[in-house]
């Protein structure tokens, strides 16, 4: 008997491939969009959502066996959850949503003094697709 793997099959160099070339088309639409406008947040949702199917089709491992792991991943999830919830409280907290706000800032918010230049919006947002990737595929 062939013994069953517990995790997805790793990506053909092709599909490694497309998959690169995807991030950098969209991480240059999204360096040419405006800050906070809607062209971007329809690139954020389409990024998300792509994530989000790879996330819930492909898992990628067995819940771990070992109490401290279990422990260290319920600490992680929580505090991933308590982000998530201040980014979304913020954000709908904000007078304009198309328009950043000092008095309710999201992390998009404190980031983009630093990521105003093209070059660096391209970079942030390949490093935020990045991220988001291997966080779904780890």
């Amino acid at each position: 008997m062939a013994a069953e793997s517990t995790s997805a099959a790793p990506p053909s160099s092709g599909r490694r491939a497309l998959l690169a070339v995807c991030s950098i088309v969209l991480a240059a639409g999204g360096a040419l969009t405006r800050p906070f406008g809607w062209p971007a947040t329809v690139l954020v949702l389409l990024a998300g959502a792509v994530v989000l199917v790879r996330a819930i089709r492909c898992p990628t491992s067995a819940e771990p066996k070992d109490a401290a792991v279990r422990r260290g991943t319920a600490v992680w999830s929580a505090l991933l959850l308590a982000a998530a919830g201040w980014e979304a409280y913020a954000f709908v907290r904000q007078p304009d949503w198309t328009k950043p706000s000092d008095q309710h800032p999201t992390l998009s918010t404190l980031l983009d003094p630093a990521l105003e230049q093209g070059p660096l919006r391209f970079a942030g947002w390949l490093i935020w697709l990045a991220v988001g990737w291997w966080l779904v595929t780890r």
